[in-house]
């Protein structure tokens, strides 16, 4: 049953992603074509495998196992099927290669399959599946993002900032003002430009239009804080673009992580949380010491928190409505570049 499983989705790798085909096979996959897959004939015996290649035409039989040979009397008889429908007209008429494709072989088995006219290809299985993974991460750009630290604890302590950006005020006199270095107020800058509210042009920033909105939506309540309003406009922003930047993505990951694990227990413990969340986005490789770990989980736990999506009591993260619909959104959203990085 694994074998018929293993055979199931290797064949199902090698025929969606040309490129491992070509590779097994060491020809050029801009000359491969599918003709047929699972290609039932008459005496109910089914072929796996049938490409047109440049002029040729290549009949594959996969095997997830060592060689053994019934596969060659298989294959012949699966050869004797398709020179029937190129008798019949039913299948272009040029010369047919029979290829089996097996985990393993020895050396008198590929002498035996020489004198029947079959090629006999080795594969590995772990490097097919592995080798699809990396195609796959290569088109859909959201899995290779991971998010950076830029030392913003908070998102409200762009609040200020930002107000005294509008007003025209120099990075040197913010820095005066809020009693910050510039790296402190550039990194606030950074976060700005992550979550939309600011647009960068070379070295030069400017408001966006939501950032003008948020803006435009101070109470005034609060010279240190956005207002419920002003939060509000950031967090459908993030909710409805989470893959806009490595902010936004992770924001979203947080929500995604305490969703997860909220299968396994209810409410998640905070220790729970950052391990997962940060072997779920890689940084276990980059943010190998435990205080990394520490800050970078902690920051963006704050965000996903201040934008309304989490709620953190006791040492314990809750989802809110609001994150329950975030995270429902997310999915939706991941599932459709999912799909369309495959097409």
């Amino acid at each position: 049953m694994i074998e018929i499983v293993t055979e199931k989705v290797i064949e199902d790798i090698l025929s969606i992603d040309k490129s491992i085909l070509a590779n097994v096979l060491s020809v050029n996959q801009s000359d491969l074509s599918l003709i047929a897959r699972q290609k039932k004939f008459d005496n109910n015996r089914i072929l796996d495998l049938l490409y047109l290649y440049q002029n040729e035409l290549l009949l594959i039989e996969l095997k997830a196992v060592p060689f053994y040979y019934d596969i060659i009397s298989q294959i012949n008889d699966y050869c004797k099927e398709l020179v029937l429908l190129q008798s019949q007209s039913k299948l272009i008429k040029t010369k047919i290669n029979k290829i089996v494709l097996v985990t393993d072989a020895k050396k008198e088995h590929f002498a035996d399959c020489g004198k029947e006219q079959i090629k006999l290809i080795k594969f590995d299985v772990e490097e097919i599946l592995f080798k699809y993974y990396q195609n796959f991460k290569e088109l859909s750009a959201f899995l290779k993002i991971q998010p950076g630290n830029w030392g913003v604890t908070r998102l409200y302590l762009l609040k200020n900032t930002l107000t005294l950006f509008n007003k025209g005020t120099s990075l040197e006199e913010i820095c005066r003002i809020e009693k910050r270095s510039i790296k402190t107020i550039r990194n606030r800058l950074a976060v700005a430009n992550l979550i939309g509210l600011l647009e960068k042009n070379k070295d030069e920033y400017s408001l966006t239009k939501l950032g003008k909105e948020v803006i435009a939506f101070d109470n005034f309540t609060s010279s240190e804080r956005f207002s419920v309003e002003q939060f509000n406009l950031i967090s459908d922003f993030v909710k409805d673009n989470p893959f806009f930047s490595q902010i936004t993505f992770s924001i979203m990951s947080v929500v995604d992580t305490v969703f997860i694990l909220s299968k396994a227990e209810y409410p998640i413990k905070y220790d729970n949380f950052q391990d997962f969340f940060v072997r779920s986005l890689g940084k276990d490789k980059t943010w190998t010491k435990p205080q990394a770990q520490l800050t970078g989980a902690y920051h963006f736990a704050n965000y996903a928190e201040e934008l309304g999506f989490i709620q953190k009591v006791n040492n314990q993260l809750f989802l809110t409505p609001k994150g329950i619909q975030a995270i429902l959104i997310f999915q939706l959203n991941r599932s459709i570049k999912l799909i369309n990085s495959r097409k």
